[in-house]
């Protein structure tokens, strides 16, 4: 099956049941729900290791340098994980919003 018939069929219900106007437009709010928590996710992860550690991840990084221990290690890389994969996701939302119009 070709992926155009895949994601008309998917958004085909959201705009018979008049919810859309159409499919594209079905499919770019859809979407961009999705990315938009996928960003809450990682904001929240970020906000949940600054509240633990008191501080910012660059003070963090700074304050554990060559002396970390495996917890703090193991905090580190989920911070610099979910910055990373934030800034992922915000590129791609910026990406669908451009495509959009």
């Amino acid at each position: 099956m070709q992926t155009d018939k895949i994601l008309y069929d998917l958004a085909k219900p959201f705009v018979l049941s008049g919810m859309y106007k159409n499919e594209k437009v079905a499919l770019t709010d859809i979407t961009l729900n999705y990315v938009i928590r996928k960003i809450d996710k990682y904001d929240e992860s970020m906000q949940l290791l600054m509240k633990k550690h008191g501080r910012n991840f660059d003070q963090f990084t700074k304050d554990i340098k060559d002396k970390a221990s495996f917890e703090q290690e193991d905090d580190w890389m989920d911070w610099k994980s979910a910055i990373e994969m934030r800034q992922s996701w915000n590129n791609l939302y910026k990406m669908i919003m451009k495509n959009a119009g």
